[in-house]
């Protein structure tokens, strides 16, 4: 009968076992250190899950070619193995890293060195311990109990050094309670993820072991056949709940909410009276889109002026219409029935992946131009935006083939007679957006007829962002330029800050601006030398392979965590600078002081009535 506690220290008893686990304790110790956010402790414990798995794979596979070399002392060749690596990174590596196979490589050596270390310590560690044994059990046992303690002394000075770290970067460290926490609970993650695989390897051979006795041939030659079957099973019935998962939340951002059910009265807004769109097939977003256009009242009252007229909003769901063409057809006619043709300025937005459309930049463009605006854009799916990259070429091929009609429309007007073209896009929508102009440069812009553009937290892997920071042929940098805050612009000459019409504002700290999967083996810029790091990154976080990656990743997740009506100019949360930057940005700067904190207090005071409508529910299905 299988004895699991046998079975178990077995499997501890393994060297390669006790290398893996010894690099993966090593990755979760590090994993507290600062980084970008600030995270729950949920949210730290998959850090220290997936520090761990990264550490074990590394450890054990370094471990288990060494066992299955023919060499005589292991010891030493992980000695040697250690300092050529250590040797490598730190004499060849800072010449080749820059670019990726070099990265790649010198990140190879980095966990060679780190495996190798592990390996070296815990070598020397068992064979003290067998050693000892050889003398008696009392002193095998006096032994184990020692290099326990060596472990934990090693590992708690350890920890101590890495939260030690946030007291360097002038933050608060987490509480020590809820470091034994992530660590507990972490461990216990990777622990599962690592059993399933383990029971799936065992399933496998059983398997295979059954079908070789009862068809015949030996067990390894049925070995991949199981794999595939209770592998490939398991994945499917993962991909089945996942699927199940994603059609709830997509049914959820296509529900109508108690407070946005009614229809608007104004024929300005899609989905109003002679609407060509339908307003139960807005979506979610869209509904709550059109709902809050201003009307020429309250632009009157938040500038205390008269004669402002109202807002037009122009909004197409994906359940408008059933293809690209067709959505950007609906949207066209209804920027012709609504008379957004007309207006002075047409915002052409992107959504974020539930086809939300930030209502602060349009909302405070409304006030600023007195109501001579329009706004559009087209939803192109129903998740959130970390689900919704797979509909990236959609999102990119509809924004791009709505600049192109409208372009279209507007060629038969005379240019004096045309609204000026001004973009919005924020996180996956300003990605989406600066896809329409990959490999355009800053002429594409003109090509389209874009006079303006403000991107606000645009991801990191967006292609065309890399392009213009970069430099080269057919981009004008005087156009276009990138800041942190409105203190930066401010910082800049006038001569210069004339010049500029397309505004990337982003965040130094914003998680999104920063996460990529090269995290995980390359160093980035921003954690180069302290003394030059960007405002707000942590002069004492380390970049460290894989770790790294993991506290980004759910750095990036908790970017955005805002309370309605508390506007913050931090990490993923633009709310606090952007009605200063739509009125620079789109040239709406005819306002006095006293106007635009009034229009703030606005945009705060309506955030907070729409969480409150929001709260209210939504109507039961029927």
């Amino acid at each position: 009968m299988l004895n699991p506690a046998r079975t178990l220290l077995a499997f501890l008893s393994k060297p390669h076992v006790q290398t893996g686990l010894a690099l993966g304790a090593a990755a979760a110790l590090e994993s507290n250190q600062p980084s970008l956010m600030v995270r729950p402790r949920t949210d730290q414990a998959l850090v220290v899950a997936g520090s761990i798995a990264s550490g074990y794979v590394v450890g054990s596979g370094y471990a288990q070619v060494i066992e299955r070399l023919p060499v005589r002392s292991p010891i030493a060749v992980d000695a040697i193995a250690g300092a050529a690596a250590a040797t490598f990174v730190s004499t060849i590596g800072p010449k080749i890293e820059s670019s990726r196979p070099g990265a790649l490589a010198v990140t190879a050596a980095r966990a060679r060195s780190y495996a190798a270390t592990s390996a070296l310590a815990t070598s020397v560690l068992r064979r003290g311990v067998r050693a000892a044994a050889s003398h008696g059990r009392l002193a095998g046992s006096a032994a184990t109990i020692g290099a326990v303690a060596v472990f934990a002394g090693g590992a708690f000075l350890y920890l101590r050094d890495r939260l030690d770290r946030y007291d360097a970067g002038e933050r608060i460290p987490p509480d020590g309670s809820d470091v034994a926490w992530t660590l507990a609970v972490g461990a216990g993650v990777a622990t599962a993820a690592g059993s399933a695989v383990m029971a799936e390897r065992a399933a496998a051979r059983a398997s295979a072991a059954a079908l070789g006795r009862a068809i015949g041939g030996p067990a390894g030659a049925w070995l991949p056949l199981t794999h595939v079957l209770i592998g490939g099973g398991t994945v499917l019935a993962g991909r089945f709940g996942m699927d199940q998962l994603l059609r709830k939340i997509e049914a959820s951002n296509q529900a109508t909410e108690i407070r946005y059910s009614t229809p608007p009265a104004t024929s300005l807004v899609s989905g109003g009276p002679g609407s060509n769109v339908r307003y139960d097939e807005l979506g979610l977003q869209g509904r709550r889109f059109v709902s809050e256009a201003s009307p020429a009242e309250r632009i009157d009252e938040v500038l205390d002026e008269s004669g402002a007229q109202g807002a037009i909003r122009v909004y197409v769901g994906v359940d408008s219409a059933d293809s690209v063409d067709a959505r950007v057809a609906l949207a066209v006619e209804e920027l012709q029935r609504t008379g957004a043709f007309d207006r002075s300025l047409l915002i052409v937005g992107s959504p974020a992946g539930t086809g939300y459309f930030n209502y602060i930049p349009v909302e405070a463009a409304e006030y600023l131009s007195r109501g001579d605006i329009a706004s559009v854009a087209i939803q192109y799916g129903s998740l959130p935006s970390m689900l919704s990259t797979s509909k990236l070429p959609l999102a990119i091929e509809q924004h791009a083939a709505l600049l192109q009609a409208i372009n279209s429309s507007l060629s038969r007007r005379d240019p004096s007679d045309r609204p000026q073209i001004v973009l919005y896009g924020e996180s996956l929508g300003a990605q989406a957006s600066q896809g329409a102009f990959a490999e355009g440069g800053t002429a594409i812009l003109d090509e389209l007829g874009v006079n303006r553009a403000l991107w606000a937290g645009t991801p990191y892997a967006t292609q065309w962002h890399r392009e213009i920071l970069e430099g080269g042929p057919g981009i004008d940098p005087s156009i276009i330029a990138q800041f942190a805050s409105i203190d930066e612009y401010n910082d800049v000459p006038d001569a210069t800050r004339s010049e500029i019409r397309y505004f990337f504002l982003d965040h130094h700290e914003d998680p999104v601006t920063r996460f990529g999967f090269d995290l995980a083996y390359r160093r980035p810029m921003w954690l180069g030398p302290a003394d030059r790091r960007p405002p707000h990154i942590s002069s004492a976080q380390q970049w460290v392979p894989a770790v790294t990656f993991w506290q980004s990743a759910i750095d990036t997740k908790n970017a955005a965590t805002v309370i309605p009506g508390e506007f913050k100019a931090y990490g993923h949360d633009y709310r606090a600078d952007l009605a200063q930057f739509v009125s620079i940005a789109y040239g709406l700067t005819d306002v006095t002081d006293a106007q635009m904190a009034s229009i703030e207090a606005r945009l705060r005071h309506s955030e907070v009535e729409r969480a409150a409508k929001i709260a209210d529910g939504k109507e039961p299905v029927a």
